[in-house]
């Protein structure tokens, strides 16, 4: 739906089996395990990455495994290390490997934290959206972005856009630091939960933005016809449902909302950007929502991984399992496995997104770069405001 954990991603669960299955179909390590039905936070702690809750069983059949399958014993196998994808588990290793020239094909994935700066409030945090939306009256919070519940009393959504809506808003440096990364050529995609489009207004080309949770580009009612754009967003912008010109229905932006699949584009980038990602950022994200969370378990398992946030989050159940799955070549490995015994990829930032990337960017000799291109769009974007008839993005 629009984001997964704060501000620009209304988190969106509902992407079904049948599309998760399309995506992965020759591939054993999907987009994402967890993928349809309900992709709860509590759904995900429990099964979302690798196999979920391991027993001793579970663990044990695979140090036998991994111990076949590199002609040794369970005994030295427990002994073997791993060869570690990074010189430290910081911002500096992960500076120090972009600045190696290994970094070609950089995913990064963002969630509502990258936009909180921007003053957009988050979903998941005591001041976050869910916890403001009293005034609503909804049954509960994560009702606004229920379809069914938008077909009685599209009001409440309709209010909510109001203050949600594009435009209102400029990017933060994390969001410059993404297009950045583009001018740098070494940016592959840039996944996304957010709706706010901040990515795009920053110049960022379109084909480089995945809005896995929709955005307000485009409009449809409820029976599938399609809605001006326009008009779409001055009701947006009112507060006030839209109805369809041509059969009387609702008009709703096209955000997922829960319930509804992800766009096909999701899975077929994932299946494309991860096959030759080489570096994977993730931003400002609870990682609670599936599929999208899922997508952390994609680089091959010798690619580095580096979280930016405020909190630990999308943490694989046993590490012991993500060191077995390195060590036996077993597929792309589980979720972040942040111990210093077991970790020999997934780099650690806990703080503001923005100061995460001024230090980032500071260790990678991009500061400069980094406040010129904000100079710059800044210009621009006023520049454009005084005459909307240019195009933003260009």
């Amino acid at each position: 739906m629009a984001r997964d954990d704060a501000q620009s991603d209304v988190s969106v669960d509902g992407a079904n089996a049948r599309d998760a299955e399309d995506a992965r179909s020759s591939d054993d390590d999907a987009v994402n395990d967890a993928s349809s039905s309900s992709s709860s936070s509590s759904s995900s702690s429990s099964s979302g990455y690798g196999f979920g809750r391991e027993s001793a069983e579970m663990v044990a059949l695979m140090e036998r495994l991994a111990a076949q399958r590199l002609g040794t014993t369970t005994e030295a196998l427990a002994r073997a290390t791993v060869d570690k994808a990074l010189e430290s588990f910081d911002l500096a290793g992960v500076a120090s490997y972009v600045k190696s020239g290994r970094a070609k094909n950089v995913v990064v994935m963002t969630g509502a934290g990258i936009s909180v700066s921007a003053g957009i409030p988050d979903f998941r945090s005591e001041s976050g959206l869910y916890a403001r939306l009293g005034e609503y009256d909804l049954p509960y919070p994560q009702a606004v972005f229920e379809l069914g519940y938008f077909k009685d009393r599209p009001g409440p959504f309709y209010r909510l856009a109001k203050e949600l809506y594009p435009g209102a808003f400029a990017p933060t440096p994390t969001h410059y630091f993404i297009k950045l990364l583009h001018d740098k050529g070494i940016l592959r995609r840039c996944f996304t939960q957010n709706i706010d489009s901040l990515e795009r207004a920053t110049g960022l080309p379109k084909e480089k933005v995945v809005p896995a949770h929709g955005n307000f580009d485009g409009a449809h009612c409820l029976r599938g016809h399609e809605a001006d754009v326009d008009e779409v967003a001055d009701a947006c912008r009112a507060g006030t449902p839209m109805i369809c010109s041509k059969c009387g229905e609702y008009v709703k932006p096209d955000i997922v909302f829960f319930g509804e699949n992800l766009p096909r584009r999701f899975f077929e980038c994932a299946q494309e950007d991860f096959e030759v990602c080489d570096l994977l950022i993730v931003i400002g994200t609870s990682l609670v929502v599936h599929p999208f969370a899922g997508l952390i378990e994609r680089p091959k398992e010798d690619v580095p991984r580096l979280l930016i946030n405020m909190e630990k989050c999308g943490e694989a159940p046993d590490s012991h399992m993500s060191r077995l799955y390195r060590l036996a070549g077993l597929g792309r490995g589980t979720g972040f496995d942040f111990d210093e015994d077991t970790n020999y990829r997934d780099a650690l930032y806990l703080g503001a997104c923005d100061d995460g990337i001024a230090e980032l960017s500071e260790l990678l000799g991009w500061k400069e770069d980094l406040d010129a291109l904000i100079k710059s769009c800044e210009i621009r974007n006023k520049l454009a405001q005084e005459a909307p008839a240019e195009c933003l993005n260009g």
